[in-house]
């Protein structure tokens, strides 16, 4: 476990700003939190983010990072967070922001999730108008003459939306926001912002004006109502996959207490073609507040949020005190206290997953509505007490400074802390562009992207690097990304593995996963048990067998040799079904899509915790050995960064690393070793 960024041995200076502490570190720079000493104790606190010393000397970088800061400095509107100065101090420039003291929507939405309630209906209008407001005031920009600006701001979010203890919302980071003309820094072939809350265009990469942004304003809408997000799925592509086929479950199936013309205005925003959503923001607006239908009791909006995040809200104003106490007497000659480690790995790596822990406390809050029942009993909004009632967060949290000065600070670290909060975990300090590592669709993706999570967080550990594992649609893609270059690392099966070296010889293999302490695996060919079922490879003629994917050993050559070396012909004397993956094999094989399956023994063994009726199956024939899938590096990978990967693979620890004996319901990963010379050898 690293340490997290260390503070200034000495206390430090940025323009007019005294640096209170250093909250967290991305890939282009530094935030803090800072204070402006003024007259008379008149001190305002700010936050800091400045340009990191190794990129000062790229234009690139540097323009970008002014450019954030010369867009959001034109807005002036009390529901986006506004820009104080854009400087140099040292050499490095700077911006100091307004300080926003609250928690973001998505963390509001996380809170009310873990203590069982859903968010009222007329508080998620009342917060949206604003969001919308927000929003709308950006792409109203326009330059000193009235032309119109044209700013997209493309990474709208429950992540950059501010809530604070009186029901103000605040849109910030304008990070990759982008103007219509002259503005154009984002790489062909790079897509920007938050997968899950970009619009069909976007994922496109089609050029994207402000119903854009419009279509993430209703992803996040859906969010805050249904308490999660409306495109969900293990992997990027499949996020995107799922946007631009319009794939959601409609919101009035979730919560149908709310009114039509709510649901109709967060659907319609959702729209697949941009000419079918609210051409503006401000429409969205009118249209919420038209489908509510009545006055919204902001006083009540107000003693909601302080009754789910009053106490962390009050936690971090303390802690700003004390933050700023320390700041001061550092001054008279005492060293500054050591910041908090900050986990940013969420809020840079979109594909990063939190995963909550159910509320354990009795209890709910007032004025909202718990979560339904299993019994399936209609859920009730509850009227909240004239007076603020206890808050129901009362909970020791082991780095409540940290977490205090962070959270409502800035949207790169913000979400990032309470990922490291919400699991109970120590922080990490994650830098540098993410590592992705592309993985082959051996079974079902869901099943496979939680198999190998524990070894994702494992490598972020050891690499202080945010990790991506992306499930690909085909074997034969997972592939192609380490050949081409366009992914460094994949897991990959030996069959896929031979196909890629064979294309690209530099490919390296790193490490070969070991199951229950074997580096290889059999191959089954499998039946069903009922009567007329084959009972040897040779009364297979006429029959249909079910394959996983061409590139693979178990589940396609071998099969396919032993039944050749039976005297058969493949495609001829044994018609085949394509099913894609293992898993799906022996699914396709119990609902009589044919005859026998050819699958590999951990598979099969670890098939009933799956749900699949493995009873009922038996194994006819072994057709071979093949060894376990490889983690190999590709063209164009960092190699000091392969070698890292393959140490950190071969000294992998489960129950040390990550509290279990096996990694996996299903994969059931001991461990990892070197590939052996004759790992490609055919056997």
């Amino acid at each position: 476990m690293s340490a997290g960024p260390e503070a200034p041995a000495t206390p430090q200076r940025v323009g007019s700003y005294h640096l209170i502490e250093r909250l967290a570190v991305g890939g282009m720079a530094e935030v803090f939190l800072a204070c402006q000493r003024g007259d008379q104790s008149l001190d305002r606190l700010v936050v800091l983010k400045r340009i990191l010393p190794h990129l000062a000397q790229n234009p690139e970088f540097v323009e970008a990072f002014g450019r954030e800061a010369r867009i959001t400095a034109r807005i002036r509107h009390p529901n986006v967070v506004q820009i104080h100065e854009l400087g140099e101090s040292g050499g490095l420039p700077f911006i100091a922001m307004e300080y926003v003291p609250g928690s973001t929507l998505k963390q509001l939405v996380v809170a009310a999730r873990q203590t069982e309630v859903r968010l009222p209906v007329d508080v998620c209008v009342h917060l949206l108008m604003q969001s919308c407001a927000g929003v709308h005031a950006a792409h109203e920009l326009t330059d000193p003459h009235g032309k119109p600006y044209g700013l997209v701001h493309r990474d709208v979010s429950p992540h950059n939306l501010m809530v604070d203890d009186q029901g103000h919302v605040k849109l910030l980071d304008f990070g990759i926001a982008k103007a219509s003309e002259g503005m154009d820094h984002t790489r062909t072939g790079m897509l920007k912002g938050k997968i899950s809350y970009m619009s069909p265009e976007q994922c496109r990469q089609e050029k994207l004006d402000r119903r854009s942004d419009v279509f993430a304003l209703g992803v996040c809408a859906y969010e805050m109502f249904a308490g999660s997000r409306p495109f969900q799925a293990p992997s990027e592509l499949a996020t995107m996959q799922a946007i631009v086929a319009a794939r959601y479950t409609p919101l009035d199936k979730l919560r149908p207490e709310i009114p039509e013309g709510v649901v109709a205005a967060v659907h319609k925003a959702m729209a697949l073609r941009p000419e079918d959503r609210q051409q503006t923001a401000d429409e969205m607006r009118r249209e919420l507040k038209a489908g509510w239908g009545r006055e919204i009791d902001t006083d009540r909006v107000t003693l909601f949020v302080r009754t789910l995040l009053g106490d962390r809200h009050a936690t971090r104003r303390k802690a700003v005190e004390e933050a700023l106490e320390r700041t001061l007497v550092s001054f008279s000659g005492h060293p500054p206290a050591s910041p908090a480690d900050i986990d940013i790995a969420s809020a840079t790596n979109s594909t990063s997953s939190i995963r909550g822990r159910p509320h354990t406390g009795a209890g709910t809050a007032p004025g909202v509505v718990p979560a339904a029942a299993p019994t399936g009993e209609p859920t009730r909004t509850l009227e909240p007490p004239p007076t603020t009632p206890p808050s129901l967060l009362r909970r020791s949290l082991p780095f409540a400074v940290g977490l205090g000065l962070l959270l409502g600070v800035s949207t790169l670290a913000a979400l990032g802390a309470f990922a490291a909060w919400w699991t109970h975990e120590p922080a990490l300090v994650l830098e540098g562009p993410p590592v992705h590592v592309s993985i082959a669709p051996v079974m079902d993706p869901a099943r496979l992207a939680a198999d190998h999570e524990p070894i994702r967080k494992y490598l972020e550990k050891t690499l202080l690097r945010p990790v991506s594992f992306d499930i690909t649609p085909s074997y034969e893609d997972a592939a192609d990304g380490v050949i081409d270059g366009t992914v460094p690392f994949a897991f990959l099966p030996r069959g896929t593995v031979a196909y890629a070296k064979a294309k690209a010889p530099e490919l390296r293999i790193l490490a070969v996963k070991v199951v229950d302490g074997s580096a290889s695996t059999d191959g089954y060919l499998v039946v069903r048990r009922e009567e007329g079922a084959p009972g040897s490879i040779g009364e297979l003629k006429g029959r249909t067998i079910c394959l996983a994917d061409p590139l693979s050993s178990t589940g396609w050559r071998l099969p396919r040799t032993a039944i050749e070396q039976a005297g058969l012909v493949m495609d001829q004397d044994v018609k085949v079904h394509a099913s894609g993956n293992h898993q799906q094999v022996l699914i396709d094989l119990l609902d009589g899509v044919c005859d026998v399956g050819a699958t590999y023994s951990n598979n099969f063994n670890s098939a009933d915790q799956r749900g699949i009726a493995i009873a009922r199956l038996r194994i006819l024939a072994m057709t071979g050995t093949a060894p376990h899938d490889a983690f190999v590096s590709g063209k164009g990978a960092d190699e000091a960064l392969a070698n890292a990967v393959q140490d950190a693979l071969v000294a992998f620890d489960p129950k040390r690393d990550a509290g279990t004996e096996r990694v996996g319901e299903s994969e059931l990963i001991t461990g990892f070793v070197v590939p052996r010379d004759d790992y490609l050898t055919v056997k």
